[in-house]
């Protein structure tokens, strides 16, 4: 039975020699060697070797240290020199220990003796000689790759630590903002409501500037609240089936109020006739205040600013648009206009500046209430903010979040339908209760369904194996929640898994199960 053995890669040998018939030897040793295929390309010097060397692709070179242009140790400390990863095997005719072992003291990887070289020693030195360096290159790959990897440690431990500290360092210097912002508000409502004496038209309107600027800063302080929170991946969002009219009655007095100082006409047309949207009411609320006051800071003289609410023409989503006549943003703008710390447009005031903060949250906050913001302009003729919000209709909202949740990081990864439930006969402020409990326990990349009164359905980025961890979080967190409430303690919360999919592969089945699971009673919010 004849077999096919698999020879090795043929190995391109450097033979530097300037003896004829040892060349001569040394090819047809190797032309014998039956262990693996040589080819040989020989030189006499010195020079030439170093040229050829300098061309690459040789995998050993075999040396003679006496050559014509060169001898002994400059020989062999010449060739390392020009190619110090290609291996070298001495070879010589001297009888030389001391000057050898220096030479693989110094790297090189083996010697021959030219009077005893024979075919399957040479073809054996020649091999070993390649392995060999290629274990030196390989440990010293490891050595380097463990050094990098310390280091790369040392600093993300630093990073992580220095991340903390600013983390904590924005919290406390918000918590140190809002204490004198919120007495500078109540003595300026104080003043405004005649409380200390009359108050003349004049001094009115002073007041309404420090009430104003002090909302300025208050939403500086949001904003950057929110992009500690939003990089630590601790902003809470809690969606809610509600309606426009609810976003804008907690957000309208102040932009009128600020329209009103400034000077600047502010409309608002909106469909009597919208339906309900599912969003986080306070989150969309400081996206149209970011958008407004930009259009206020931004708009022509005379000013004016209109606010447009409308169902979109397909019917999934209610867009709120801020148009304004300012000077418009030129098209290479526009692309950057949503980017951190970015602020276009001519100089203004330093009082209207910020930190350029209010778009780019602006945007993070309507991605997490599942919707789109965009921005139309042309120079000269003002521009338009818009942002859409999704109808509070839970199968269009569920595959709003899986297109979502397709662009996370983590969008590849298991998802889990998880069936949250107390007793019915559970008080509508203790259901309440579990429900903004439930909201706060869950990341910005879930989604929690109040199906009805007493009943929950949670869109989990977690696999199978989680879900205990889950529930241990629920029950920690009922717990430590009932042991600081002076009135009853919350129920006890029972879960139940409908399954576990991929993300990004069962769209079709998790939307399946949702419809299952809203069968007894359509969602009331979260």
């Amino acid at each position: 039975m004849i077999t096919n053995a698999i020879r090795p890669k043929p190995c391109t040998v450097l033979l530097v020699e300037d003896n004829f018939a040892d060349a001569e030897l040394v090819q047809d040793s190797l032309e014998k060697a039956r262990e693996a295929s040589f080819n040989v390309e020989h030189v006499e010097q010195l020079t030439p070797a170093l040229a050829r060397l300098a061309l690459g692709g040789i995998d050993v070179a075999l040396v003679d240290l006496t050559l014509p242009d060169s001898s002994g140790m400059a020989t062999y400390q010449a060739i390392r020199a020009a190619a110090p990863n290609v291996p070298i095997v001495v070879l010589t005719g001297l009888e030389d220990e001391q000057i050898v072992i220096e030479m693989l003291h110094q790297g090189a990887q083996d010697y021959l003796l030219k009077s005893e070289m024979e075919p399957k020693l040479l073809a054996r030195s020649l091999r070993f000689a390649i392995e060999r360096q290629r274990t030196a290159e390989l440990e010293i790959c490891i050595g380097q790759l463990a050094a990098a990897r310390t280091l790369l440690e040392k600093k993300n431990s630093r990073l992580s630590k220095l991340y903390r500290t600013a983390q904590e360092f924005v919290e406390n210097v918000s918590h140190e903002f809002r204490t004198p912002l919120t007495v500078i508000k109540q003595y300026t409502s104080l003043v405004k409501d005649g409380v200390v004496g009359v108050v003349s038209a004049e001094q009115m309107q002073m007041l309404a500037v420090v009430e104003d600027r002090a909302d300025d800063l208050n939403t500086i302080v949001d904003d950057m609240l929110d992009v500690s929170n939003l990089e630590a991946g601790l902003l809470v969002i809690k969606r809610t089936n509600c309606q426009v009219t609810e976003i804008l009655a907690n957000v309208w007095p102040a932009l009128e109020r600020k329209a009103a100082i400034k000077k600047v006409r502010l409309d608002l047309e909106i469909d009597p006739n919208l339906p309900a949207v599912f969003c986080d009411p306070e989150k969309a609320g400081r996206v149209l205040i970011n958008l407004v006051t930009n259009a206020l800071k931004f708009c022509g003289q005379p000013g004016s600013v209109r606010l447009n609410c409308q169902l979109e023409t397909e019917g999934r989503d209610i867009r709120l648009r801020v148009n304004d006549n300012g000077n418009g943003i030129s098209s290479e703008n526009l692309r950057a206009i949503f980017r951190r710390f970015k602020q276009l447009g001519k100089p203004v005031r330093s009082s209207t500046k910020g930190f350029g903060l209010g778009l780019n949250i602006a945007k993070e906050l309507v991605e997490m209430n599942l919707g789109r913001i965009m921005v139309e302009s042309q120079v000269g003729q003002g521009s338009t903010f818009s942002f859409t919000l999704p109808r509070a209709d839970p199968p269009e909202v569920l595959r709003r979040y899986l297109e979502r949740i397709e662009h996370l990081p983590n969008g590849s990864s298991r998802l889990s339908l998880v069936q949250v439930e107390v007793d019915e006969s559970v008080s509508g402020s203790l259901a309440d209760a579990t429900d903004t409990l439930l909201s706060h326990l869950l990341y910005s990349s879930d989604l929690l369904f109040r199906i009805a009164p007493a009943r929950w359905l949670a869109a989990l980025l977690i696999g199978d194996n989680d879900i205990a961890t889950f529930r241990e979080r629920v029950e920690k967190a009922i717990i430590a929640a009932s042991r600081n409430r002076r009135g009853e303690s919350l129920p006890d919360v029972r879960l139940k898994v409908l399954g576990a999919w991929c993300a990004a592969n069962d769209q079709e089945e998790i939307l399946n199960q949702l419809s299952a699971a809203l069968e007894p009673a359509e969602a009331v919010g979260v």
